[in-house]
C-alpha cells in the first residue's frame, strides 16, 4: 500500500472550543487556525474521511492557560508549538491572540506537517448571578473585572468545536 499526500486546510470557524462560568463571570475560548498543512494518509481514503482525520488530529488535546494575561498559552497533545505573536482588545468584551502553530503529528496513519496560523479569542462576560453589570469599556476594566476569576481558572481544555459550513451563523 502506499501513501496519499493532500493538503489540508482547516475551516475558518474556531475548531476547538469552550465555555467556562465561574463566579459572575462566563467566558468563552474558540480556537481557529488557517494555512495549509502536508498531509499524508496511508492507507488512503475518502477526501471527507482524510478531512475529517486531519481535523481530529488538529484539534487533540488543546489546552489553554494564562487567559487572565497578555501572553496565553496554548499547547496540544498532538506537539503543536505555539508562538504567539500579538495580543489585541476588542471592546467591550474580548481579547484576540494570533500567532503561530508549528504541526508535526501523527496518529492512525494520518500524519500532518506545516505551520498554521491560529487566532484564540478569549470573551469574557457576565453571568446570570452577576445582577445590573455593565460591559467593560477598556482593556484596563476587561482585566480589573474578570482578571481575578479568569486567573483562577487556571486553564481551559477545549473540545472540538462543531464545524459549521461557511455562512451558517454559529
Amino acid at each position: 500500500m502506499h501513501a496519499s499526500a493532500f493538503r489540508y486546510s482547516p475551516p475558518g470557524n474556531p475548531v476547538a472550543a469552550a465555555t467556562v462560568e465561574i463566579g459572575k463571570v462566563t467566558v468563552s475560548v474558540r480556537l481557529s487556525f488557517d494555512g495549509d498543512p502536508s498531509a499524508y494518509r496511508c492507507p488512503a481514503g475518502g477526501v471527507e474521511r482524510r478531512e475529517a482525520e486531519a481535523l481530529d488530529l488538529l484539534s487533540k488535546g488543546l489546552f489553554v492557560s494564562g487567559i487572565d494575561t497578555p501572553i496565553a498559552t496554548v499547547t496540544g497533545a498532538a506537539g503543536h508549538r505555539f508562538v504567539q505573536e500579538n495580543a489585541v482588545f476588542q471592546p467591550p468584551d474580548r481579547w484576540i491572540y494570533r500567532g503561530s502553530c508549528g504541526v508535526g503529528a501523527s496518529r492512525n496513519g494520518l500524519t500532518l506537517t506545516g505551520v498554521l496560523g491560529y487566532r484564540l479569542e478569549v470573551r469574557g462576560g457576565w453571568a446570570r448571578r452577576a445582577g445590573e453589570c455593565g460591559p467593560p469599556a477598556t482593556a484596563a476594566e476587561w482585566c480589573e473585572f474578570f482578571g481575578a476569576q479568569l486567573a483562577s481558572i487556571g486553564g481551559v481544555v477545549l473540545r472540538r468545536a462543531s464545524v459549521l459550513s461557511p455562512g451558517t451563523p454559529p
